[in-house]
C-alpha cells in the first residue's frame, strides 16, 4: 500500500522533447568541425567543397547534431529517436534511429548523423523526431560557376 502511495506521490516524467539541431561542415585541409551553420546561423553554402561561400577551407560532408531533453537529470528514455535528412525531391541522404537513449544528469542527450559527400546536394532537410516532439532545419548547399 505505501509504494503505492509513494508511486502516486511522484512527478510524472516529462516527455523527451526535441531541443537543438545544428549542422557542422568537416573541414577537409585541417580535420575540423566548422562552427554550427544551422539556421539562424549566418552561412552562404556556395561551392563550399572547394572552400567558397562562407566555408573557412573545402568542405563535403556535413554532421548534423540532434539533442534530446526530457525535463531534467538522468533518464533511460525508451522512445526512438528518429533523424532523417533529405535532398531536393526528396531524396533521401541519411537516416538513423537511436533507442534506449540516457540523458545525462543535466537531462538531455546528442546524437548525430553524419551526411557524406553532400557539398553540392542543394537544399537539405533535416527532421528529428521523438514521440510527439519535432524539429526540422534545413540548409543549401549548393555549387556552379
Amino acid at each position: 500500500m505505501l509504494a503505492l502511495l509513494l508511486a502516486a506521490a511522484a512527478p510524472a516524467a516529462q516527455a523527451p522533447t526535441i531541443g537543438t539541431v545544428r549542422m557542422h561542415l568537416f573541414l577537409e585541409e585541417t580535420g575540423k568541425l566548422s562552427p554550427n551553420i544551422a539556421p539562424p546561423a549566418e552561412f552562404t553554402g556556395w561551392n563550399t567543397i572547394i572552400g567558397e561561400g562562407s566555408a573557412p577551407e573545402a568542405a563535403n560532408d556535413l554532421l548534423v547534431v540532434v539533442e534530446v531533453r526530457n525535463g531534467g537529470g538522468e533518464a533511460n528514455l525508451t522512445q526512438p529517436l528518429i533523424v532523417v535528412a533529405r535532398g531536393p525531391k526528396g531524396k533521401l541522404l541519411g537516416q538513423r534511429r537511436y533507442t534506449n537513449l540516457l540523458s545525462s544528469g543535466e537531462g538531455r542527450v546528442w546524437k548525430g548523423l553524419w551526411l557524406g559527400d553532400v557539398g553540392c546536394a542543394g537544399h537539405i532537410e533535416v527532421t528529428a523526431t521523438i514521440g510527439r516532439s519535432t524539429r526540422k532545419s534545413a540548409i543549401d548547399l549548393d555549387c556552379g560557376e
